[in-house]
């Protein structure tokens, strides 16, 4: 079986340096910065895509390894969506990634053209696993692809490692989520806090775990520089970066790690709700929000 980076990613202008790239809109309408006091420090996430520019400036004091699991292929990203989410996740930027102080492993499971087999994406959560990731970012699309990988997810989650998984960008041909994975599936919104026109629906209100930030996502562009680029590919590692924010100040506090289940239940309590009342098929329980997240750390009397 082969799969493939979500379909109908946008990709939007390119910038040389930092400075002259927008400022990333999700970072404020989250209120990020009420969650991440340390920054994901402690945590490790696997971006689990096209590999890395472990080089990159937002990147370099943070990546543990950069392995390829595509035959005749480093590990040098050389389509740029997995040096796009790693920023996300982790760049050391606040203004690009949102828990800049964690670490990163970079698991080229997609070829530079975007695709990849079953054998080399397992063997990549494999090796996650084994290299001791505490979040999995996987922003990969293909029917099938959720049912294929749930026991590797649940292996993961066994081992207290969360995993975080696309919704797909398919919205406009009919696309739609209907496995229920025991991952944290995340849909995409724009600036205005509605769904992104792509961003996939769910066949039932409890498949989708959360919405973030997807639409014109600006992050580091393999080379040094800067890009926009919008999907679910780019909300993805953003709730990747706030779970590794959260789980960092958890245990800075005495507090338990928290598992997919977890996590899956604390959003549906501390997000931000959208559209219908409650879960809907759109945004899951509601959009990620650190002021709402943050109120989870404080004990209750």
């Amino acid at each position: 079986m082969t799969w493939h980076l979500p379909p109908d990613l946008v990709v939007g202008p390119s910038f040389g340096t930092l400075s002259l790239a927008p400022t990333n809109w999700g970072m404020a309408a989250t209120h990020i910065d009420r969650l991440r006091t340390r920054f994901g420090e402690g945590e490790t996430v696997a971006i689990l895509d096209t590999g890395l520019d472990p080089d990159h400036p937002e990147l370099s004091g943070g990546v543990k390894a950069n392995v390829s699991f595509v035959p005749g292929e480093s590990a040098y990203d050389q389509h740029g969506h997995g040096t796009h989410c790693a920023g996300t996740a982790a760049g050391s930027s606040p203004t690009i990634g949102v828990a800049g102080k964690a670490k990163i492993l970079g698991g080229k499971c997609l070829s530079n053209s975007g695709s990849g087999t079953t054998d080399g994406i397992r063997n990549a959560i494999k090796w996650a696993i084994a290299s001791k990731a505490t979040v999995i970012s996987m922003s990969i699309g293909g029917q099938g692809f959720m049912e294929g990988i749930e026991d590797l997810v649940r292996l993961a989650d066994d081992a207290g490692i969360v995993t975080v998984l696309a919704a797909g960008n398919e919205r406009g041909q009919g696309g739609m989520v209907r496995f229920p994975s025991s991952a944290i599936v995340v849909a995409a919104v724009d600036s205005n806090g509605r769904y992104a026109s792509f961003s996939n629906p769910a066949s039932t209100n409890a498949i989708l775990s959360c919405a973030a930030p997807g639409v014109g996502i600006t992050s580091a562009k393999p080379g040094g520089g800067y890009q926009m680029m919008s999907g679910t590919s780019m909300a993805t590692p953003f709730v990747a970066g706030v779970v590794a924010a959260l789980q960092s100040e958890r245990v800075a506090r005495g507090l338990p790690r928290l598992k997919n289940a977890d996590l899956k239940k604390l959003f549906g309590s501390r997000n931000v709700d959208a559209g219908t009342p409650g879960a809907d098929g759109d945004y899951g329980p509601g959009l990620i929000d650190g002021e709402m997240l943050k109120l989870s750390l404080i004990p209750t009397p």
